[in-house]
């Protein structure tokens, strides 16, 4: 009987535990920008795709006002990057930003970047303004104002 008993309660247990976990999201495809360009012409993006009420994938970089290059891939952006000592660079701040964001599932969760502190903090606004909309499956775009 108390074998009986042990068992039930570990099964009553872990069906606590998985109820009161996070809420999951929507699947879908979602995608927030900066309102503006900032100072120097780059807008900030985020855009995921959620399957299975999980987020799959995360692609986090800025456009250039001008001529549309993707920040992440100017050569010449990255190495004035990274002669200023930083320790990172664009490709690499977005790299680890959305590793840590996929693999916490949570915009609270993710790891800030050393040397990347406005990326970092940007990126975060543009998620949590994402998981609002990813627990309710609203798919699509949004405009989200970074204060710059």
């Amino acid at each position: 009987m108390k074998r009986i008993w042990l068992i039930l309660m570990t099964v009553i247990m872990a069906a606590g535990l998985c109820s009161c976990g996070k809420e999951s999201y929507r699947d879908g495809s979602y995608r927030a920008e900066a309102k503006s360009y900032d100072l120097n012409g780059w807008k900030e993006y985020l855009a995921v795709r959620v399957e299975n009420g999980k987020i799959v994938s995360a692609d986090y970089d800025a456009v250039n006002e001008t001529d549309g290059r993707k920040k992440t891939e100017d050569a010449e952006y990255q190495e004035k990057y990274r002669a200023a000592g930083l320790g990172t660079d664009p490709a690499d701040t977005a790299a680890r930003l959305t590793d840590s964001y996929l693999e916490r599932q949570e915009s609270g969760k993710v790891d800030a970047v050393s040397g990347a502190t406005n990326s970092s903090r940007h990126f975060v606004q543009l998620a949590e303004a994402l998981e609002k909309r990813m627990k309710n499956g609203e798919t699509g775009e949004i405009k989200v104002d970074l204060g710059e």
